[in-house]
């Protein structure tokens, strides 16, 4: 369905309606508990108003057409996620429209309002680049959406996300354990949610520990391998006693295995380095990868799922927010820290 333009919202109606908001999408659905009144009052001032009506009910036998936004497919990351989603959509019969932002702002909004004048039933939105624009503009759609791997919790929407703050803490702990206090964080897009929650896990692993959190050992990434690589480069040039990075994705880690090597340095013998996703590679680095495996796929297909609840179900049932547990997998990029 198209954004409404003029801005006007569900609460607009209910107030001049004098009902409840619940009352008017409720109407507004058709829905057999609104009296025929109250529902030709709703109505009426939704068309005064300049409300964009619902289309009519879907003929039942037609298959339902879902919307996909993501940051990237080339990142191994939001393909398993993809996937997970394929499988549903597969069991449900369903075509899907699909597009990426590849975490450019403008390209963001361009796909997004694209996928919103289709005819698509339902809106799955990966980790997005402005979740403020986004979030304002879900605000004057009438379709269900589910949020992956982002907390949307400024709109009343579902999501399924990884539990980000727990595995940053298994990250930070385990090389804390092997005697590291110098501990590097190349952190994520400061619009993630998911960047702030790992971000304090790293901080708290650190400060249970009475380890000082040394903002020289912070740097921000755009999630690729060529940012891992730089800002390891710059790591390594300006930190002396720097014994182990803890990076946001494993693509990050793949770039600072890169800049490791280049300066003559050994993984894990000079510098440790732990990951997060367990993407499919990351056994197979130089150096098999310690990294925090997240159920990417069970993430993508309970997202789907929740999305086709919702579409059955309408808005009136509790909001769902899954979060699932990651794990620590120890690989060989980790070891006891040097003595410099």
């Amino acid at each position: 369905m198209k954004p409404n333009k003029k801005t006007v919202r569900l609460r607009d109606i209910a107030l001049k309606a004098g009902v409840s908001v619940n009352t008017v999408s409720r109407a507004l659905r058709n829905k057999p508990d609104v009296s025929e009144h109250t529902r030709t009052t709703i109505v009426r001032l939704a068309e005064e108003l300049g409300y964009p009506l619902p289309p009519p009910p879907l003929d039942t036998a037609k298959p339902l057409t879902i919307g996909v936004l993501i940051q990237d497919i080339l990142n191994p990351y939001y393909a398993n996620i993809v996937q997970g989603i394929e499988q549903v959509l597969w069991q449900e019969r369903a075509n899907f429209l699909f597009g990426c932002s590849y975490r450019q702002e403008s390209r963001e909004r361009d796909v997004f309002a694209f996928l919103c004048q289709q005819q698509i039933d339902g809106l799955l939105i990966g980790s997005v680049v402005n979740p403020d624009y986004i979030l304002s503009q879900l605000a004057h759609i009438q379709l269900p959406v589910t949020g992956i791997s982002q907390r949307f919790q400024a709109c009343e929407i579902d999501y399924v996300v990884g539990d980000n703050y727990h595995g940053a803490f298994l990250a930070t702990d385990h090389l804390i354990g092997l005697g590291h206090t110098r501990i590097a964080h190349i952190a994520g897009l400061d619009m993630q949610s998911s960047a702030g929650e790992r971000w304090r896990g790293y901080q708290d692993a650190l400060r249970q520990a009475g380890i000082p959190c040394d903002q020289r050992l912070l740097r921000t990434s755009d999630n690729t391998i060529e940012s891992g690589y730089y800002l390891t480069k710059d790591l390594l040039q300006s930190i002396d006693d720097l014994t182990a990075i803890f990076a946001y994705n494993d693509l990050l880690a793949l770039g600072a295995f890169r800049a490791i090597r280049e300066a003559r340095l050994h993984v894990p013998t000079d510098i440790s380095v732990v990951g997060y996703d367990d993407i499919v590679f990351t056994e197979f680095f130089e150096v098999p990868l310690t990294t925090v495996y997240q159920p990417v796929l069970e993430i993508g297909r309970k997202a789907a799922e929740l999305l086709f609840e919702r579409i059955r179900r309408g808005y009136h049932h509790d909001l769902q927010h899954i979060v699932l547990r990651p794990r620590l997998t120890i690989r060989s990029s980790t070891s006891i820290c040097p003595r410099k």
